[in-house]
């Protein structure tokens, strides 16, 4: 998936082995004879080759070999990388070569140069140019024109090797050494970046930066990893990803006109926790976007995509899916002097009475503040952060617009927080009765039909639960979705925090996601598999009319009865899970709700 050096460059560490004498290898002989010719007697410094540089240069417009030894380039390779090359810099460089000559063997400097040195086309370091340009992994058989381009390229780093200056040289070099081949080599092989996924790249490195016994638990990147000899397996499906990329792209291309830049990717296998897609941004080298932001770690407010571990939440506390809770405006404390917090839906209707499916299906907002002030705003706040939110403030801060997802969360914990809703089965193969549930809603078209309508972009060929979540000022663009086989969130938004207009998580995010959800199907990531029913539930009759004409099947828990006809408009009290006080009563009854 990707070379990892420095500058975006290529790099191979050079292995001698012992038994080799450094001095026999044939290039090694060549690059002395052109470069410095008496490394390995002289103490860093070579009195002699300045003065015949400095001569040469008087009589000569340019010569076959510089005053720098071996040394001082290495020096100047590794601690003084883009440093202007005046008197002074030259006198440190000097000053320190003589320091590493007289406490460091000959044949380690001579390593760490030839592992330093840059040959052309982003190529760092004898062995990563052998094998790039001639395929060869062992430097012992480079042959004698194959010598000569590389001492050449070590002149000439920036020329290419059609250039007439570097086939000047090209010969000078030949002669120099006495070889007589006739050259065959009319092109060097030129290597592009391979680093495809830049942000695993990154992730790599910082992996290797710190101690093993500190690596932070959590998802899994690697599956293996070698930081000695820079080797990675990761977890992350490669081709896959990059239909990710490209799809997110495509689809933010079409949404330019909506200001809307950028966006990020991220999916695991939920029980092993195995990292599938990481795409931090829709194209790390774009500045124009900051494209080396990772938002997969950027704190965003993830939105509506909050409220499912709410109404998981009021499962476990007993309500269930197909009772009663009311959705109208409301005002509550904002715990802030003088001021309250009223809460609106999206579309600025009221729906009145409605079962808590539907309320979460289709994100109502009033009922969801209204629940979580029956279930108690700190105890939602607690329950949260058990499921992995982490929160900067107390409950206070955020108030009732903490369930509507105003806390900046990175889509990082998001999907590690979903992982958790998923419904997994034990020996016995029975899934959490609650988990069940609230998979079975979320999955559901029909309970997303007002917001979204049952033929959404929503749907896969394999149902997911699904989740959607835009910011109140269209600056968060989230969508989440898991299965028992795969957890991926995605986040859209502009870097600069600049608002798109009127992008929601079905125009923005939705597109992209139902693409990818189609291509994991279609690759065997994700399977139709059925889950047993919880031994706590049943299917059921629920009752949509008085005569019970018409009714659909529910999953409920064994022996609960309903008994309100909502399709002739009747709502029974002892469905309803709120206490309703006069003032709710007058306003559902505006509304066209009775209640009996």
């Amino acid at each position: 998936m990707t070379d990892i050096s420095r500058e975006n460059g290529y790099a191979i560490s050079l292995d001698i082995p012992d038994a080799i004498d450094p001095r026999t290898i044939p290039f090694v002989q060549a690059l002395v004879t052109i470069e410095d010719k008496r490394f390995f007697s002289h103490w860093g410094i070579d009195s002699v080759a300045k003065l015949r540089a400095l001569w040469d240069n008087i009589r000569y417009w340019w010569t076959i070999s510089g005053a720098s030894t071996l040394t001082e380039q290495w020096v100047k390779n590794t601690y003084f990388i883009g440093k202007k090359r005046g008197i002074l810099q030259k006198i440190r460089e000097a000053l320190l070569a003589g320091y590493f000559s007289l406490t460091t063997d000959k044949d380690i400097i001579l390593k760490k140069y030839l592992d330093s040195v840059y040959f052309w086309n982003h190529i760092y370091g004898l062995q990563a140019a052998s094998e790039n340009f001639f395929q060869k992994n062992d430097i012992q058989n480079l042959n004698e024109e194959e010598i000569t381009l590389l001492i050449t390229l070590l002149h000439n780093p920036s020329k290419d090797p059609d250039d007439p200056d570097f086939k000047k040289y090209f010969e000078r070099v030949k002669e120099r050494l006495g070889y007589t081949f006739t050259a065959h080599t009319v092109h060097l092989s030129q290597r592009e970046n391979q680093n495809r996924f830049p942000f695993i790249s990154q992730k790599a490195l910082q992996l290797c930066a710190i101690h093993e016994k500190d690596i932070p638990k959590g998802p899994i990147l690697f599956s293996q990893y070698d930081c000695k000899k820079g080797e990675f397996t990761s977890t992350i499906d490669a081709s896959l990803s990059l239909f990710a990329r490209e799809t997110l792209g495509n689809n933010l291309e079409s949404l330019t006109e909506k200001h809307v830049t950028n966006g990020a990717i991220f999916a695991m296998q939920p029980l092993t926790k195995e990292v599938i897609i990481y795409e931090g941004s829709r194209d790390f080298y774009s500045s124009i976007i900051d494209g080396q932001v990772d938002i997969i770690h950027a704190p965003r407010q993830p939105g509506s995509s909050m409220k499912p571990f709410l109404y998981l939440m009021a499962l476990e506390r007993g309500f269930n899916p197909d009772d009663i809770i009311i959705d109208t405006v409301q005002e509550y404390p904002s715990f802030q002097p003088w001021t309250t917090y009223t809460s609106e839906n999206y579309t600025l209707k009221e729906y009145g009475l409605v079962r808590m499916k539907k309320a979460l299906g289709n994100s109502f907002n009033n009922a969801s503040v209204r629940l979580a002030k029956s279930l108690g705003l700190t105890d939602v706040y607690n329950f949260y952060k058990t499921y992995g939110f982490k929160f900067d403030f107390p409950a206070e801060y955020y108030g009732y617009s903490l369930v509507l997802g105003n806390p900046s969360i990175t889509l990082w914990d998001l999907v590690l927080s979903y992982t958790q809703l998923v419904p997994q089965p034990n020996k016995e193969g029975d899934v959490n009765a609650m988990s069940f549930l609230l998979y079975d809603i979320l999955r559901d078209p029909d309970n997303r039909d007002v917001s979204f309508g049952t033929n959404s972009i929503l749907n896969t060929s394999i149902l997911q639960a699904v989740k959607t979540g835009t910011s109140s000022n269209f600056r968060d663009n989230t969508l989440i979705s898991y299965s028992p086989d795969m957890v991926m969130g995605l986040w859209v938004w502009n870097n600069d925090n600049t608002p798109m207009i009127w992008v929601t998580g079905i125009t923005g995010a939705g597109y992209v996601w139902h693409q990818i959800i189609e291509e994991a199907i279609r690759r065997g990531y994700i399977s139709d598999r059925e889950l047993k029913i919880p031994p706590a539930l049943e299917v059921a009759p629920y009752c949509l009319d008085i005569q019970c004409y018409r009714k659909e099947s529910v999953y409920q828990k064994k022996e609960m009865k309903y008994f309100s006809s909502i399709l002739d408009g009747i709502y029974d009290h002892r469905d309803i899970r709120e206490t309703i006080t006069n003032e709710d009563k007058t306003r559902l009854e505006e509304l066209g709700f009775r209640i009996k």
